[in-house]
């Protein structure tokens, strides 16, 4: 109880000024103590870590403001990498929908082309066909012409040979300067596919009748 009664009859005020007092003394004693060691070179020890923990703030901040750099820079080389990959991903892309696209047109062509072609082709034999037909057409008409000069020449040999056959009978001989004309109208009467009647009577005259020299009256 009296401790109590004691510390209320304490002056705080007072107690409070001198607190503030020796405060700033000892704040004075340090200034004018850094001073002195600082305008005589003096080095404490606890100065010289302070020092030490100051540069070890310094080189830190900078080693910091070298990493934020690096990590800034290493972020745009980055963002700059990723855009090179987009455009050349994206040139890729275009160049392959690119050969895609000309590939199928080529295709199509190709298809177009063939379908064309075949339509060509088969309109070519068409009229190669029809060129063929139309050749052999005329060709069998020549040859049926060529059939009925042979035949219309057959008649007018087969005539004639019938003709010298009567008047050689009728002779009983075969005049000299004949004898090779009435020869090769035979020949003649048979390389155009003359009957066996041309040959019949041929054979006849030059087996069974004599020549006639020119000389020699003929007598009828």
């Amino acid at each position: 109880m009296e401790a109590i009664i004691e510390l209320t009859k304490i002056d705080y005020p007072s107690v409070f000024v001198a607190v503030f007092t020796i405060l700033v003394g000892l704040k004075v004693i340090v200034s004018i103590f850094e001073w002195v060691i600082d305008k005589f070179g003096i080095e404490t020890k606890w100065m010289r870590k302070k020092k030490e923990e100051h540069d070890l703030l310094i080189k830190t901040a900078h080693n910091l403001t070298d990493l934020q750099n690096k990590h800034s820079e290493d972020v745009k080389q980055s963002i700059i990498h990723d855009e090179r990959i987009r455009v050349e991903f994206s040139e890729f892309m275009n160049e392959i929908k690119s050969t895609v696209t000309k590939t199928q047109e080529e295709i199509k062509q190709y298809a177009e082309n063939r379908v064309h072609d075949r339509k060509q082709s088969i309109q070519i034999q068409k009229e190669l066909t029809n060129t063929i037909k139309e050749i052999i057409s005329n060709n069998n008409d020549k040859d049926q012409q060529i059939n009925n000069l042979m035949a219309a020449q057959r008649e007018v040999l087969a005539d004639k040979i019938n003709q010298k056959y009567k008047y050689y009978i009728s002779l009983k001989g075969i005049p000299e300067d004949e004898v090779d004309e009435f020869t090769n109208m035979h020949n003649a009467y048979k390389a155009i596919g003359g009957n066996h009647s041309g040959d019949a009577k041929y054979e006849y005259c030059m087996n069974h009748l004599s020549v006639i020299p020119v000389e020699s009256k003929l007598i009828f």
